[in-house]
């Protein structure tokens, strides 16, 4: 059960693709996040995909009120075979898409994984331009593919994949 809660206006960025959202009505877990992004992967026509929800704590308050201290155990997910940590509860996911057609496939992969409704929106959520930054993270170096997709609030290591393998 889903909706498109806005008519598909069919524009596309000065890149040529489209973004759309999908905004499921609870956080996901790592295990429905995944299978949701194992299908997700099998389509072709997504260039961009964005895990957004709020930030995951850095340590159980349960154990540090033990006295345990870095017992916290690390997720992953993987994308397009890539293992990347998970350092937020998977709230929405914003997918940069090549046509429109994708759209169709993009709700039933998730009317497939998701066992509760989501809703889906068009718009921009990922930035297409570089920023300052990008430039304080690669240098100024930041492919095409990796343009907006850093943490801002990320200490040491940037939190992006990217497909050349860097």
């Amino acid at each position: 059960m889903s909706r498109f809660n806005t008519p598909i206006s069919g524009k596309k960025n000065e890149n040529g693709l489209m973004q759309i959202e999908v905004f499921p009505l609870r956080v996901l877990n790592v295990e429905t996040a995944q299978k949701l992004i194992d299908e997700l992967n099998k389509i072709e026509g997504i260039t961009r995909m964005v895990v957004h929800g709020p930030r995951l704590p850095r340590e159980n308050p349960d154990d540090l009120l033990d006295g345990r201290f870095g017992t916290n155990e690390k997720k992953y997910l993987n994308i397009k075979g890539e293992q990347v940590e998970l350092t937020v509860q998977v709230g929405r996911l914003w997918i940069e898409i090549t046509d429109t057609p994708v759209i169709e496939q993009v709700r039933a992969a998730a009317e497939k994984t998701l066992p509760f409704p989501f809703e889906m929106y068009e718009g921009v959520y990922i930035r297409t331009k570089k920023t300052l930054t990008d430039y304080v993270r690669k240098g100024g170096n930041v492919d095409e593919i990796s343009v907006g997709l850093f943490d801002p609030k990320a200490k040491a290591k940037t939190s992006c994949c990217s497909t050349k393998g860097e």
